[in-house]
């Protein structure tokens, strides 16, 4: 994970929380259909991304040869919609963060602080994890890009299935 994708998650959480601060996380909560489309298309979502990335990896040949990275476009596209097409993020900025909101205090102040700590603990996280990856990848050897590969595609896909699964 680049760290173009991450700033791309980080668009995707913004937008995600201001469609929550007008209202869009209150509209999710009470249209089980809406709610239910937006989900749907997160489970082809990460069906989608999880084929891709099995079909990425059959693309290397040589065990040496690297994986091709994303296309600009391409690498946005994905993390925008990975984190925009999940709808519990809305629900969740909806439902968590009014708890911290004081009546008394100017509220664009307050959710642009709230919304600022969210954003930056997630990068940090993102990049952490990213970071840790990398290392891993290089730990494990020129082997290991096939496989991350691999074991990406198949943690989307089965959590596409879990997700079909849980309750709405």
């Amino acid at each position: 994970m680049g760290k173009k994708l991450l700033m791309k998650l980080f668009w995707g959480g913004l937008v995600c929380l201001i469609l929550s601060f007008i209202g869009i996380g209150a509209i999710l909560k009470t249209s089980g259909t809406l709610y239910a489309i937006l989900r749907l298309l997160g489970i082809a979502y990460l069906i989608y991304l999880g084929i891709k990335s099995f079909l990425d990896a059959n693309k290397v040949k040589d065990k040496t040869e690297k994986m091709v990275p994303p296309e600009k476009g391409e690498a946005f596209k994905n993390g925008f919609l990975l984190i925009f097409l999940n709808p519990k993020n809305i629900i969740f900025f909806a439902s968590f963060l009014p708890q911290f909101i004081n009546h008394n205090s100017p509220f664009l102040l307050q959710t642009t602080i709230l919304s600022l700590t969210y954003l930056i603990v997630g990068l940090i996280n993102d990049y952490l994890y990213s970071f840790f990856a990398s290392n891993i990848g290089n730990v494990l050897g020129k082997h290991s890009e096939k496989w991350i590969a691999y074991i990406g595609g198949v943690a989307m896909i089965l959590s596409a299935i879990i997700v079909v699964f849980q309750n709405f």
